[in-house]
């Protein structure tokens, strides 16, 4: 009998993807809840398990049979401790969300960042197979991503390790939802393409629906003021993903996410962009790749699912005795 089940959980910012998975990475089956209960995580989290349990149930899978259960979450997570360090976009600082799902599984949760989980899925099973060196920007309502170095995630000593969408890249520039200013996410995510749409031509989006895919309807239409808006964002998008390949030498590059589903506007301009703003001893003599994730939204819940602690590289001395699995 089959005795290593996994579970993955993808909390985002409106929705929760939730899935019973094989050992290889595929997908027994999933379901889709809304994130708008996480301002009460603990009420937030049995209504998940309550979902939980009924894919079990339906699939006739005990709890006992799985081996594995990780949840992504948006922001700083401390793995270890299964706490959420901070989340601006939903759960606020220091939440125990490790200990809610334990409470209500009786089974240890392993709570890890999305972008670290998505990068983790596509490393496995996707794009970046054979690929041990390598960054997944992924470009939704945020910019998020997830470095792998030497076949491992990369987390730093402040858990913090691949927040390129907070790195700032224009001094004193447009606010950020962190609190800071000139961040990239601040120009380039969903968001931001459309709030920069609304600043310089919201004439041409009235009635329209409030949502960067608008802009790239319009880019398709032919409107030059559209066009212009999203080649800006790509060029500050090639811009920040050549500091991230300066400061850490990967050579392959994953991106994913809504916005990355149009090849022609983002992907494909990418990599002469970045060639053109990285440090010369890369740029003239190593070949890098730019490429398209595989495993599209499904990568963070997919990551959460096989993402342990141990595949997260911090220095030992930020490790700290997990929670009593209960296997």
């Amino acid at each position: 009998m089959n005795t290593s089940y996994r579970i993955g959980v993808d909390i985002g910012g409106t929705k929760v993807n939730a899935g019973i998975l094989r050992p290889d990475g595929s997908i027994l089956k999933k379901c889709l809840l809304s994130s708008g209960g996480a301002g009460n995580p603990r009420a937030f989290v049995n209504e998940i398990c309550s979902s939980l349990h009924a894919m079990l149930d339906e699939l006739n899978i005990p709890l006992s049979l799985v081996e594995h259960i990780g949840v992504g979450i948006p922001g700083t997570a401390d793995s270890a401790r299964g706490v959420v360090e901070y989340s601006c976009n939903l759960f606020g600082r220091n939440v125990p969300l490790g200990d809610y799902f334990e409470h209500a599984l009786g089974r240890r949760v392993v709570v890890v960042q999305d972008s670290w989980a998505g990068a983790f899925a596509e490393h496995l099973f996707g794009a970046g197979r054979g690929h041990d060196d390598m960054m997944c920007v992924t470009i939704g309502t945020g910019i998020g991503c997830g470095v792998v170095l030497g076949g491992r995630v990369f987390g730093g000593a402040m858990h913090t390790a691949g927040e390129l969408g907070h790195t700032p890249i224009i001094w004193q520039g447009r606010p950020c939802s962190c609190g800071r200013r000139g961040c990239l996410e601040a120009y380039t995510s969903g968001n931001a393409i459309w709030s920069q749409a609304i600043e310089r031509f919201p004439e041409k989006l009235r009635g329209l629906p409030q949502r960067a895919e608008t802009i790239f309807d319009l880019v398709y239409a032919g409107d030059a003021d559209a066009r212009r808006l999203v080649e800006e964002c790509v060029d500050k998008l090639a811009y920040g993903i050549a500091l991230g390949m300066n400061l850490l030498a990967v050579d392959t590059v994953i991106i994913s996410g809504g916005v990355s589903v149009h090849h022609d506007l983002i992907i494909d301009p990418l990599k002469e962009k970045i060639l053109g703003y990285g440090y010369p001893a890369w740029t003239e003599t190593r070949t890098i790749q730019i490429m398209p994730a595989e495993l599209g939204a499904d990568a963070p819940m997919v990551g959460a699912a096989f993402l342990t602690p141990d595949q997260v590289d911090i220095p030992d001395e930020e490790r700290t005795v997990p929670h009593a699995a209960v296997y």
